[in-house]
């Protein structure tokens, strides 16, 4: 099989910035697992490893994927460039530091024995730059927001969710609803915000998230490949270019990170931010141009203001209190039936759905 990037790379000029550095960074992938023996993926320990701990989904360890669908985002952020195989990711020479979270089990349904803020905490003590969730649901929870305010902040971590397939109509998706954590719309080939893509006034950006060809475990797809849509598939082209420009600044805070993604993204749809797009679509290079350096160059640090993400809804409080818990438990924001979500109607909802109770398995709306 020859190599193809997806549109979605393209989209996002990912390869225009060197991936030189990238083994500065980590990206924590909160999900169904990661495929080790996956071709087009990393397989070095040393670059690679998971939680194993008594809370992990099983029966499997986090080196095994029975779904697919973490394997899939793991390749958008991260397959193996210049290897005549399958696909190439944002970060594609295979030394992106990487930390998997499995909080869903082999059949999809949350397997997690704790709260998700008990998993992304795992991601905090592994070390993790960036924290990507492919993954939504539940309501707001002050000491959800309060907990993910401080690892934005104190811990200087960076929080990319998926904005949700619940299309126009649909009420806030946490964790990508709370102020502290970047949320992510999806937008296709034509750049068209897409239809099962929520909008409202909690989204910060857009990236690539339909028909998105990424990798799979051979058991789900035979040839190790296949596109999926959702905006799922959108975040981690949101994670792997903020952990990309970030390898070249390693002295800016996640906030300014934060700040150079939505700041340096194209205008689309209503001028200014909107509810369907955020801030725009995605752009490395114009992020990198934005903290002071070429896309094609390593650049020196250097200073940049800082953002208070001011217009979006006062909800957190300044300082963490209580014990962190969810409200309930989220989904996977991905087309479950048939892994092809078509964009929708003009009421925003795609025209096949499963959107099942998450105590029977994980709807995919």
């Amino acid at each position: 099989m020859s190599e193809e990037t997806p549109y979605g790379i393209n989209k996002v000029k990912a390869l225009l910035v060197p991936d030189t550095n990238v083994s500065n960074r980590k990206v924590c992938i909160v999900d169904t697992g990661y495929d080790l023996t996956h071709p087009d993926l990393t397989s070095d320990l040393d670059v690679v490893t998971g939680y194993d701990g008594e809370f992990s989904a099983g029966p499997s360890p986090w080196s095994y994927d029975g779904h697919g669908h973490g394997t899939h985002v793991a390749g958008t952020i991260a397959a193996i460039g210049g290897n005549d195989e399958g696909v190439v990711g944002v970060n594609r020479n295979g030394q992106l530091k990487l930390y998997i979270v499995k909080v869903f089990g082999d059949s999809g349904t949350w397997g997690w024995k704790s709260s998700l803020i008990a998993a992304v905490e795992e991601c905090v003590n592994a070390n993790a730059n960036v924290i990507s969730m492919s993954l939504g649901g539940g309501g707001f929870s002050q000491t959800e927001s309060n907990t993910y305010d401080r690892i934005l902040n104190t811990d200087d971590i960076l929080l990319v969710a998926a904005a949700g397939n619940g299309g126009n109509n649909a009420p806030y998706s946490y964790p990508a609803s709370y102020n502290s954590v970047m949320s992510v719309a999806a937008t296709d080939s034509n750049d068209n915000v897409a239809g099962f893509s929520q909008k409202n006034d909690q989204v910060d950006i857009a990236a690539p998230g339909v028909s998105i060809r990424s990798t799979l475990p051979s058991h789900v797809a035979a040839s190790g490949y296949s596109a999926w849509s959702g905006t799922s598939m959108a975040t981690p082209h949101v994670s792997g270019v903020a952990a990309l420009v970030w390898s070249h600044h390693t002295t800016k805070s996640a906030v300014e990170i934060r700040e150079a993604l939505e700041v340096s993204a194209v205008d689309m749809g209503a001028t200014g931010r909107d509810d369907a797009y955020g801030h725009g679509l995605l752009r490395a290079d114009l992020a990198m141009e934005f903290l002071g350096g070429s896309p094609s160059i390593s650049p020196s640090p250097t200073d940049a203001p800082s953002v208070s993400f001011s217009d979006r809804p006062s909800l957190i409080s300044s300082s963490p209190t209580g014990t962190p818990t969810i409200s309930s438990s989220p989904t996977m924001e991905s087309d479950y039936e048939d892994h092809q979500v078509t964009v929708g109607p003009s009421n925003g909802q795609k025209s096949k759905a499963v959107d099942l109770p998450f105590d029977n398995m994980l709807g995919f709306p």
